[in-house]
């Protein structure tokens, strides 16, 4: 484990260890520092918290311009908000800063939300350059997602290429732009499971 959910996981250990007809004891293991790109963990992270983020506006001559997209991970400043942890083993930032060196993005945000009842904070990671967005599809080739999120990251990709070949300030770029909008995260109906089946045969 990488994250200050580990402390979660000790405590099962401690009661699994104090058990009367526990035959061995369970020994607990350090937190995962080896490098991020060595382990599919970070594409499970991005499973879990991750989403891909596309947009775009027209301009008067109906061609796409200010070409955004990025995928965030975000993940809640404190891992538990009431707890005796020290703060040092608390905090979601260490992760976080891994994540943001890993993909080569400048800084770790902290998002602040007036929520109903309470505020919430939390840390978030936006892969904005184009050498952080080359980083992570270089990482998801080698260990891909498995949910419909697979998905939207294909398209995602797509969007990404064209952005960078500037193709969509012609019709048929924009066009092509509006169609992966379209289809992705909260808009997609339909989910191609030939495309995983492909991939991993």
């Amino acid at each position: 484990m990488r994250t200050p959910k580990i402390e979660a996981l000790y405590r099962l250990i401690d009661w699994l260890n104090t058990r009367p007809k526990s035959n061995s004891e369970i020994i607990k293991l350090e937190l995962d520092n080896s490098s991020l790109g060595s382990n599919p963990w970070l594409a499970g992270f991005i499973e879990a918290d991750g989403n891909f983020y596309c947009s775009f506006d027209l301009s008067t001559e109906g061609l796409a311009k200010v070409v955004k997209c990025y995928m965030r991970i975000s993940q809640k400043k404190l891992y538990r908000e009431k707890s005796e942890i020290s703060e040092d083993k608390n905090t979601n930032f260490f992760i976080m800063e891994k994540i943001k060196e890993f993909l080569n993005v400048k800084i770790v945000s902290e998002i602040v939300r007036n929520k109903d009842n309470y505020v919430e904070t939390t840390y978030e990671v936006r892969t904005t350059k184009k050498e952080s967005c080359e980083l992570l599809i270089n990482y998801l080739t080698t260990y891909p997602l498995f949910s419909s999120k697979y998905q939207d990251y294909l398209d995602w990709q797509k969007f990404h290429q064209i952005r960078v070949t500037k193709s969509y300030k012609s019709i048929e770029g924009t066009s092509e732009l509006i169609s992966l909008k379209n289809s992705m995260n909260t808009k997609r109906i339909q989910f191609n499971w030939d495309t995983l089946e492909n991939f991993y045969s």
